[in-house]
C-alpha cells in the first residue's frame, strides 16, 4: 500500500510539472500574440493617421529636411511636443525612413551615412527635458564622438557633454548607444519583434527603448555630412603617435575640382622626431590659414589628389598627404610648397642651398623665392624645385628619351628661370632611403644611382634682339642675322655625367619658319657629332607654297593637293644627315648649270657644305627666301632627282 501511494504521488507531480510547463508556453504565446496584434494595430493606426496628415498636409513631403532615406512607411503619429510638427518616437518604434523629421530621425540618418570607422567611434547620446510638462515626452538625441558632441538637428558641434549642457539647461544624459548599434538596429522595421529583438541583444534598458524624443530639428538643410564635421584621428605610416584632422567649415567652397581632381590647402601642427623627421600632430583641410604658419611648428601646402582619394580622406580612410612621407602621397597626387614653409626645420639648410644654386635665395618670404612639388606615379616619386611662380602655375617638367629631354608645358609661365629635378624609385630600397635623406638634410640628389634617377638641373634663357649674338655655356651659338627681329628659348639640361643638351626656340620676323634646335655636348663643351636634330615649323596659309611643300616630301600628289585645304602647321623634322644630303643633291644641281637657287644657303662662299646648323639658320631667317621661296626651291631639287622626295620627316598639324 505504501508503496502504491508514492507512485500514484510521482505520477501527480509530474501531471502538475506539464501542466504548469504548457500554461508557460500558452502565456507566452499569447504574450506575444498579443504584442504582434498591438504592433499591427500601432502600425494600422500610424498608417491612418499619416494619411490624414498627408491629405491635410500635402507639402510636408516637398520640405528640405526630409530624411535623405528612402520613404517605405508611416510613423508612430503620437505627437508629445505640442508644436503639430514631426512626431514623438522612440528607439521601439522610429522608422529612420518616412517622410517625418525628428531629431532621433536626424541622428539615425547621421549614424547610418557615416563610415564604419566613424560608426565605431560614434554613440547616439539620449537626453531627458527636465522642463515642467515635457518630462518624459520631449527628449533629444545628438551624437557623441569621443568627448565632442555634435547635435544633427542643428548642425553645431560642441567640444564636450558639459558644453553642450550648458547651452541646454533642460537636457540631462539618459542613456547612450552605440553608432554600429544604432546602425543595426535601425535596419530593423519600426515596432516589429525583429527590431525588439535587435535592442534586446543590444542589451537597452527597457527605460532607453521606451523613452519618447520629439525635439523638432532646426532647418539645416539636411543632415550634416559625418565625414568632415568632426574631427577624427588618423595614423600615419611610420609615425608612432596618431595625426587628428579637421575639415574647415566651409570645405565644398575651399577645394578646386576639376577633371577628376581635388586640390584644396593643407595646414598641419609638426613637430619633429627624435630621429630629425618631421611628424604631424594636427592637420586642418581647408580655408587657408595664411599669417598662422609659425616656423619650425607648422606647414601649409596645396595637394592636388584624384576625387577618389580625396573623399577617402574626408572618411579617415587614408591619411593626409605628408610631403615629407611619400607612403602618405596617392597615387597621381602632387604636392607644392614654398620653401619659407620649411623655415625652422633642418633641412632649412639644404633647401636654402638649392635655393642659392639656381639663383633664388634673395627673397623666401610668401609668394617669393624657392618652391618644391612633389608627385607620385605609381613608385616614382618626382620632385622639381624652382621659382615659386614657375610651380605655382603649374610649370612642368616632362621626360622624354630623345637627345633633348625637356620640354615644357607652359610658355608663358617665366622668360628665364634655373630648375632642379630628382626622380626617386620607391620600390628600390636605396631610392627610398635617399628620399628619407632629403627629408632630414634639405639636399636633393645631384647624382644618379641605385633608385634614384633624373637628377637634373635646368637653366631657361630667353632672348630677343635685333640681329646680334647670345652666348650660352655650352659654347657661343650665333643667332643673329643684320636687320631681322628675332626671339629665342634656350633650355639647358645639365645632366649628372656632366653632359649638357641644348633646346633652341627660335623665332625670326616676317614669312620666315620657325626653328627649334637639339645638340648634346660633352663634358668639355664640344657638340656630340650626330647628336643634331631640327624642325623647322612653316606655317604658311599660301596653298601653293603648302602644295610644293608636301609634294617635295612625300612624293603623294593625293596628300600634297588635300594640303591645299587646311591651314594647319607643317613641320619639316630634319637629321644632320638630311642636311648634307639637300647639300649634295643642291650641288650636282648648280654643276648641271641650273640655278644657283638653294645651294646659297646650304654652302660657304667658297662652294664648301656650311655646318648643318648654320645651313638650318640661313634657310629660316634669310632675307631672300620666305616660306614660299623655300616650298618652291625644295620643289627644285625634287624635280631634279627624279621626283624622289627630299630626306627628312613631314608632321602636318
Amino acid at each position: 500500500m505504501g508503496t502504491e501511494r508514492v507512485g500514484q504521488g510521482g505520477n501527480a507531480a509530474e501531471l502538475a510539472r506539464q501542466a504548469a510547463e504548457a500554461a508557460r508556453r500558452a502565456a507566452e504565446a499569447a504574450a506575444r500574440a498579443a504584442a504582434e496584434a498591438a504592433a499591427k494595430a500601432a502600425a494600422e493606426a500610424a498608417a491612418k493617421a499619416a494619411a490624414e496628415q498627408a491629405a491635410a498636409k500635402p507639402s510636408v513631403a516637398a520640405r528640405n529636411d526630409v530624411s535623405t532615406f528612402e520613404a517605405s512607411g508611416p510613423k508612430n503619429t503620437l505627437n508629445l511636443d505640442g508644436q503639430g510638427k514631426a512626431p514623438a518616437s522612440s528607439l521601439l518604434t522610429e522608422n529612420a525612413r518616412d517622410n517625418q523629421v525628428n531629431c532621433l530621425d536626424k541622428a539615425a540618418d547621421f549614424v547610418n551615412k557615416s563610415s564604419p570607422e566613424l560608426q565605431a567611434r560614434s554613440e547616439m547620446v539620449f537626453l531627458k527635458d527636465g522642463r515642467a510638462g515635457a518630462e518624459g515626452q520631449t527628449g533629444h538625441v545628438v551624437v557623441r564622438q569621443g568627448e565632442r558632441v555634435l547635435d544633427p538637428s542643428s548642425g553645431k558641434s560642441y567640444d564636450d557633454m558639459k558644453a553642450y549642457l550648458k547651452e541646454q539647461p533642460h537636457y540631462s544624459e539618459a542613456g547612450s548607444l552605440p553608432g554600429t548599434t544604432a546602425a543595426k538596429v535601425f535596419s530593423t522595421k519600426a515596432g516589429s519583434p525583429e527590431r525588439a529583438q535587435a535592442l534586446a541583444d543590444a542589451k537597452v534598458s527597457p527605460e532607453l527603448q521606451k523613452m519618447m524624443v520629439a525635439d523638432y530639428p532646426a532647418d539645416v538643410g539636411g543632415v550634416p555630412n559625418p565625414a568632415t564635421v568632426e574631427p577624427h584621428e588618423t595614423t600615419i605610416p611610420g609615425q608612432a603617435g596618431p595625426v587628428s584632422v579637421e575639415f574647415s567649415d566651409t570645405l565644398e567652397k575651399d577645394v578646386k575640382k576639376e577633371d577628376g581632381y581635388v586640390t584644396v590647402k593643407i595646414n598641419a601642427e609638426t613637430a619633429v622626431s627624435a630621429e630629425g623627421t618631421v611628424e604631424f600632430k594636427k592637420a586642418k583641410v581647408g580655408a587657408s590659414i595664411t599669417g598662422s604658419v609659425e616656423a619650425g611648428k607648422s606647414m601649409e601646402y596645396e595637394v592636388k589628389m584624384k576625387e577618389a582619394d580625396f573623399e577617402k580622406l574626408k572618411k579617415g580612410e587614408i591619411p593626409p598627404p605628408h610631403p615629407l612621407n611619400p607612403e602618405t602621397i596617392p597615387d597621381g597626387a602632387s604636392i607644392k610648397l614654398e620653401q619659407s614653409k620649411f623655415a625652422g626645420y633642418g633641412l632649412d639648410v639644404g633647401l636654402s642651398y638649392h635655393a642659392a644654386e639656381l639663383g633664388i635665395s634673395g627673397d623666401v618670404k610668401q609668394g617669393k623665392g624657392m618652391s618644391i612639388e612633389v608627385s607620385r606615379e605609381g613608385d616614382k616619386l618626382k620632385m622639381t624645385t624652382g621659382p615659386t611662380e614657375f610651380i605655382e602655375n603649374n610649370g612642368k617638367v616632362s621626360l622624354g628619351v630623345g637627345p633633348v629631354s625637356v620640354s615644357m608645358s607652359r610658355e608663358d609661365t617665366l622668360k628665364e628661370y634655373k630648375l632642379r629635378t630628382a626622380e626617386f624609385d620607391l620600390s628600390n630600397a636605396e631610392g627610398k632611403k635617399a628620399f628619407e635623406s632629403f627629408a632630414k638634410d634639405g639636399r636633393m640628389p645631384e647624382k644618379e644611382g641605385p633608385g634614384v634617377s633624373n637628377t637634373l638641373r635646368f637653366d631657361k634663357v630667353h632672348y630677343e634682339s635685333t640681329g646680334g649674338k647670345v652666348d650660352i655655356d655650352v659654347g657661343p651659338f650665333n643667332i643673329g642675322t643684320d636687320g631681322t627681329t628675332n626671339t629665342g628659348d634656350y633650355l639647358i639640361t645639365h645632366h649628372p655625367d656632366g653632359t649638357k643638351s641644348l633646346t633652341s626656340d627660335i623665332t625670326y620676323g616676317g614669312d620666315h619658319p620657325d626653328v627649334t634646335i637639339e645638340q648634346k655636348y660633352d663634358k668639355d663643351g664640344k657638340l656630340v657629332p650626330g647628336s643634331e636634330k631640327f624642325a623647322m615649323k612653316f606655317d604658311t596659309k599660301d596653298d601653293n607654297a603648302r602644295e610644293l611643300l608636301v609634294y617635295s616630301y612625300t612624293g603623294d600628289a593625293q596628300k600634297a593637293k588635300a594640303a591645299r585645304e587646311n591651314d594647319d602647321p607643317i613641320t619639316l623634322n630634319l637629321t644632320a644627315s638630311d642636311i648634307r644630303e639637300m647639300q649634295r643633291r643642291s650641288g650636282i644641281q648648280a654643276e648641271n648649270g641650273g640655278h644657283m637657287g638653294i645651294n646659297v644657303l646650304l654652302t660657304d662662299y667658297d662652294g664648301k657644305p656650311n655646318d648643318p646648323l648654320m645651313a638650318v639658320r640661313n634657310m629660316a631667317c634669310s632675307p631672300a627666301y620666305n616660306e614660299y621661296k623655300l616650298a618652291q626651291s625644295y620643289f627644285g631639287l625634287f624635280q631634279d632627282a627624279g621626283k624622289k622626295p627630299l630626306p627628312g620627316e613631314l608632321v602636318i598639324g
